[in-house]
């Protein structure tokens, strides 16, 4: 007869293979991000990270998660939402921005159409 903790000992050790398998078939992305605020970059910043986790991007004066995702397409989708440290209530209140970028394409755009906040972002799959 087995043990019934030997069991769960398997299923954990086949889930901890499993996530293994899961992350090294995503794709890596090299992200850079430029924010900008009237003009002056605010957080200027790039790291590699994998489709479907997050990534975050921080400087003094503002924070950026970043979630990508790949689609079939080869498209790189990036759902980005953007806090930025201000006394102006409208800039300082949470923005959300749906980036849809090709692979080596560098991309500018209004944060939620506001002409103050501009974001400039490139992404490459490794």
């Amino acid at each position: 007869m087995s043990s019934p903790i030997g069991g769960f000992y398997l299923n954990a050790q086949y889930r901890k293979k499993a996530e293994k398998f899961e992350l090294s078939s995503k794709p890596k992305l090299n992200i850079s991000i430029e924010l900008q605020l009237d003009g002056g970059i605010i957080l200027n910043d790039s790291q590699i990270g994998l489709a479907d986790i997050e990534c975050r991007f921080s400087s003094s004066q503002a924070a950026i998660s970043l979630h990508p995702t790949v689609t079939t397409t080869g498209m790189i989708r990036l759902d980005c939402s953007i806090k930025i440290e201000h006394q102006d209530d409208d800039i300082a209140q949470t923005k959300q921005q749906l980036v849809n970028i090709e692979s080596s394409e560098t991309l500018s755009t209004l944060v939620e159409g506001n002409e103050r906040i501009r974001l400039k972002i490139s992404c490459n799959i490794c």
